[in-house]
């Protein structure tokens, strides 16, 4: 197999699990509904699709994260440990706690 027909299908893969997961959920939206007005458009257009675009930005972000750490540290088996990020990370939550930083009000 090519890289390219490779590449191709995990594009059109990554394509097609984006659309069932605006469809699906406790709601089913059938895709007749998307075009024809339907109210249960609303669902989809405010609830589902934000968090389709931010999951699907997040998660390749943190790959690409992943990628240029592993390219800069010419490791393949780096992780954030190896430079101290995840300690880091720890010590700054361990502060927060301790210091009551975390302990404001909250807005829900």
């Amino acid at each position: 197999m090519t890289r390219t027909l490779k590449l191709t299908a995990l594009v059109v893969l990554v394509v097609v699990l984006f659309g069932l997961s605006l469809g699906c959920g406790k709601v089913w939206v059938p895709l007749d509904a998307w075009f024809s007005g339907d109210p249960r458009w609303w669902i989809i257009l405010e609830l589902r699709l934000p968090r389709a675009v931010l999951g699907l930005a997040l998660g390749a972000t943190l790959g690409l994260s992943g990628a240029v750490l592993q390219g800069y540290l010419r490791n393949p088996l780096a992780d954030p440990a190896v430079v101290g990020v995840s300690s880091v990370a720890a010590l700054a939550a361990v502060a927060a706690i301790v210091f009551g930083l975390g302990s404001g009000p909250a807005i829900f």
